[in-house]
């Protein structure tokens, strides 16, 4: 038996697209031009804004416009919740930033299957649908948005979007929290010409000190600033897909995957705190989530003791490294990449 296609690989990523739901109505942007999906923030509100806009993100010091979509397509308006999600996405032009009720699913557009809107539809903006099960899913023209949207800047706003984000204490305190958290920079970004060889990023697994050579690392995130999109029918280490910075990545709980005893407070919906290491291969691009990360260090070779022995290698550890009376075990990633649970059968 050969396994040789990544689970949750995107083979056909110019077709990949995200759905979201407004009311009872489905609509789909394509994949490649969101940056992030975060969950609602406060938003600055200046003086004067022109129609659609609710107010300005600031978003890692750039500030997007960021859109009420539903009152571009005329549905009711209704208040905001706090699990409005927004989707931030990148124009011809600009970075646009939309409000939607829920992000559902991924889904991937065949093109001979796409099928055109008769007439004139909002601007244009839904000039295609697709038919996906029952459903029929209406394609935004991020193109035509971004013309809405600058056309609409010479129009008055008369809707004072302020009254329709949630006003009580705990909620204020939640959407401010969310508003900095996507404000500042990340500073845990590691970058191969900036970290030396040696270096190494050490994180906790259970009651584990694990290290991961800093060169295999893309990235490091908070789990809670990224929405996971949970995959059915996939195994329980699978948590589900990020999209980061426009790429996608399979979310693996390290800790179900090599085969820690869970806590029963350990689920899923309780894994908001949690750290996400990201690494990228030739075959698979993963977010590995452990439960913190301490540090990044510098390993020097004589402080690093190779293993051979099974019950490490159990653990997908293939070395430990000896400094100042710690032990750091050192993930083994060649093994995990190369571990067929990661992959489907061909085969089949």
């Amino acid at each position: 038996m050969e396994y040789k296609t990544p689970l949750l690989t995107i083979n056909d990523p110019k077709n990949l697209h995200l759905c979201f739901s407004l009311d009872e109505n489905i609509y789909a942007l394509n994949a490649q031009n969101i940056l992030e999906v975060t969950s609602l923030p406060m938003l600055n509100e200046p003086q004067k804004l022109p129609e659609y806009i609710v107010g300005i993100l600031n978003y890692n010091d750039l500030f997007i416009k960021v859109v009420d979509i539903r009152k571009i397509f005329a549905l009711p308006q209704k208040k905001y919740e706090l699990n409005n999600k927004i989707i931030i996405l990148k124009g011809d032009e600009s970075l646009i930033a939309i409000i939607v009720d829920e992000v559902t699913d991924f889904f991937t557009a065949l093109p001979s299957k796409i099928q055109r809107v008769m007439g004139e539809n909002f601007n244009n903006i839904t000039r295609t649908f697709y038919k996906l099960d029952d459903n029929v899913i209406n394609i935004i023209d991020i193109i035509n948005l971004e013309k809405v949207i600058k056309k609409a800047q010479f129009n008055e706003n008369t809707t004072h979007y302020a009254n329709l984000f949630p006003d009580d204490e705990e909620s204020v305190c939640i959407l401010n929290k969310r508003k900095n958290e996507i404000a500042s920079i990340p500073n845990m970004n590691l970058d191969a010409n900036v970290y030396g060889k040696d270096q190494y990023v050490i994180f906790k697994l259970a009651k584990h000190t694990y290290c991961i050579y800093s060169l295999f690392v893309k990235e490091l995130i908070n789990i809670k600033s990224y929405p996971i999109t949970k995959i059915p029918y996939t195994p329980d280490f699978i948590m589900g897909i990020i999209n980061l910075k426009g790429s996608f990545y399979t979310v693996v709980d390290l800790k179900k995957f090599i085969g820690f005893d869970a806590d029963e407070s350990d689920e899923l919906e309780t894994k908001t705190e949690g750290k996400v290491i990201v690494i990228e291969s030739s075959e698979l691009k993963l977010a590995l989530y452990v439960d913190d990360i301490v540090n990044i260090i510098n390993i020097a070779k004589e402080c690093i003791e190779y293993k051979n022995e099974l019950n490490l290698d159990n653990l997908f550890i293939n070395a430990e490294a000896y400094i100042d009376n710690n032990v750091y075990n050192m993930l083994n990633i060649d093994k995990l990449i190369n571990d067929q649970r990661l992959y489907i059968d061909s085969a089949n």
